[in-house]
């Protein structure tokens, strides 16, 4: 009867290490991938201030085509309209 007692405190010891590491592995899972899609946004933002810094640049020095980081800035300009593409995207617009 003892050696039954000492089996099943073995299995419930095991059971709980085997319960806690799934936990640990759930959460660390969890976290890795927060911090996955954290650092793919904070890349997409930083994208979008370099291609605004480069139409700033394009504005400033009134160049109506500039590449700076590749990244290609068109910019066109009338009396009435101020529209500055990166690419084929329309990133500003301003109208008076």
């Amino acid at each position: 009867m003892e050696k039954l007692r000492k089996q099943a405190v073995e299995g419930s010891i095991l059971l709980e290490a085997l319960l806690a590491f799934s936990v640990f592995a759930f959460i660390a899972t969890f976290l890795l991938g927060h911090i996955h899609d954290s650092r793919k946004e904070q890349a997409q933002q930083l994208a979008a201030e370099e291609v605004l810094r480069a139409a700033k640049m394009a504005l400033q020095t009134d160049k109506s085509d500039l590449t700076v980081n590749e990244v290609d800035i068109h910019v066109e300009k009338s009396a009435q309209l101020l529209v500055v593409y990166h690419g084929k995207e329309e990133i500003i617009r301003v109208e008076k």
